[in-house]
């Protein structure tokens, strides 16, 4: 009779976690890991007008009800390099696609698009990549955050997607600094 009881439970039991929600890390897709991520050659277009797409991305996001994700850079870094192939992943590409808007800012070896800089408010930046993620409005969400993908190379690509996931529906903090969204 026990072993009958000891039986019945595991069924019970199995079929619990069998209809148990999905943990959040379960519920994310499969994605590749760092060691398959394919860098991008030149993913920062260095004769771009910066101005124009960061205003068109602030226009696009008021239209569309998303944030603007803004990733400065520049092609001689192997961690913008190696972000802008993590941002190609599909199951990254069609969250980013569908929650942001994305430019991605070439500054050179910080010579370039500095006054594209500092629209945001900044001054210098700490390294790169440095990501902003601001509302339509130009509040800017991720102010502490901006500058930890300098280590992109050692992050994995859910780190990616889970950021995106954490400020695609983020409140705007209070005291945020506000960007410039239309050409100075």
């Amino acid at each position: 009779m026990t072993l009958i009881r000891l039986a019945a439970a595991s069924a019970v039991f199995a079929l619990l976690a069998a209809c148990s929600p999905a943990s959040e890390e379960d519920a994310l897709p499969a994605l590749p890991s760092i060691d398959e991520v394919a860098a991008v050659e030149t993913p920062y277009d260095v004769d771009a007008d910066a101005h124009g797409a960061l205003d068109e991305a602030f226009a696009a996001a008021r239209a569309n009800g998303t944030r603007v994700l803004v990733k400065f850079g520049g092609n001689w870094c192997p961690d913008c390099r190696i972000m802008a192939g993590m941002l190609q992943i599909p199951a990254i590409a069609e969250y980013l696609d569908a929650h942001y808007e994305y430019v991605a800012i070439d500054v050179g070896r910080y010579d370039n698009n500095m006054d594209v800089v500092a629209r945001f408010g900044l001054e210098a930046l700490e390294g790169v990549p440095t990501v902003i993620i601001a509302t339509a409005d130009g509040d800017i969400i991720n102010t502490g955050t901006a500058a930890e993908w300098r280590t992109a190379r050692s992050r994995d690509p859910r780190d990616v997607l889970t950021y995106l996931q954490t400020y695609a529906d983020a409140p705007v903090p209070e005291g945020a600094t506000r960007a410039v969204t239309t050409r100075p």
